[in-house]
């Protein structure tokens, strides 16, 4: 090979090295560039979804309903990491997440909270976190609780009419619907012409044992199911109902009471 034949081939061979490694260089910084799951960009939905202890939900549902279009919507999950992130086509969407979960035998859908409720438009993307909280009201939705709603029915052979003035005493029996241990909530009815008379709301899906005394006079007040029987002790171990129910309700839990 001539000595000019010879420059030009390592010229040209230096030129392609040269050119290769620029483009891996590109390659890198266009990977470095790609958004956070997290962090807004332009016509994608993206977030984070924990638990209450802050450690990352996997396999959650994550809904974006389209505001004008009835049964429209974009669906996601986050991944095992407790993150998602989703393409959104044009229009006005609000966001929100469900938990499934089967406990004791029944299935529960559950709602998770947003760290922000507000409508969102799909080119231009938006961030929206979610946790897992088993008692708070809906940020949105006034009334609306996370936890199990309990209804107080009186027994008709009952002649306790305050039942504001007895005392419900919720043990767990064993973890809560997420997996923690739960604690003792000893409960009231809301007072008379309340919105919460004859009614105890947000008490934290799980299974527990139910005690009740009257606390004006120290009686014991029996409690059972709805339409069930009363144990010799007064108790009783209830789950809530779940997706199904012989009531018109879900996550709720009936209780008749009486003295003894």
């Amino acid at each position: 090979m001539n000595t000019i034949l010879s420059k030009t081939v390592n010229g040209l061979s230096l030129a392609f090295a040269l050119n290769g490694l620029l483009m891996l260089a590109g390659c890198s910084k266009s990977g470095a560039d790609e958004p956070h799951p997290t962090e807004q960009s332009a016509g994608y939905l993206a977030g984070r979804v924990t638990d209450s202890q802050g450690k990352p939900l996997p396999g959650v549902a994550i809904l974006a309903d389209n505001l004008l279009f009835y049964n429209s919507y974009v669906e996601t999950s986050s991944d095992a990491k407790g993150n998602y992130r989703v393409k959104m086509p044009t229009g006005s969407y609000r966001a929100l997440a469900q938990i499934k979960r089967t406990y004791n035998g029944k299935k529960y859908t559950l709602y998770l909270t947003p760290d922000n409720t507000a409508a969102f438009a799909g080119d231009e993307g938006a961030v929206r976190n979610f946790q897992w909280n088993l008692t708070g009201e809906h940020p949105d939705q006034a009334g609306l609780f996370y936890g199990g709603d309990v209804t107080l029915d009186k027994d008709i052979m009952s002649e306790l009419y305050d039942v504001e003035n007895i005392e419900f005493t919720f043990t767990p029996v064993g973890p809560l619907i997420d997996g923690s241990a739960g604690s003792t909530l000893k409960l009231k009815s809301g007072e008379p012409h309340s919105e919460f008379y004859g009614r105890i709301p947000d008490v934290p899906i799980g299974r527990y044992r139910i005690t009740a005394v009257h606390k004006p006079t120290g009686t014991v007040v029996m409690v059972k199911n709805k339409n069930g029987t009363y144990a010799a002790d007064g108790s009783v171990t209830l789950d809530f109902y779940g997706e199904t129910s012989p009531w018109s309700c879900t996550h709720c839990m009936i209780l008749e009471y009486k003295e003894r």
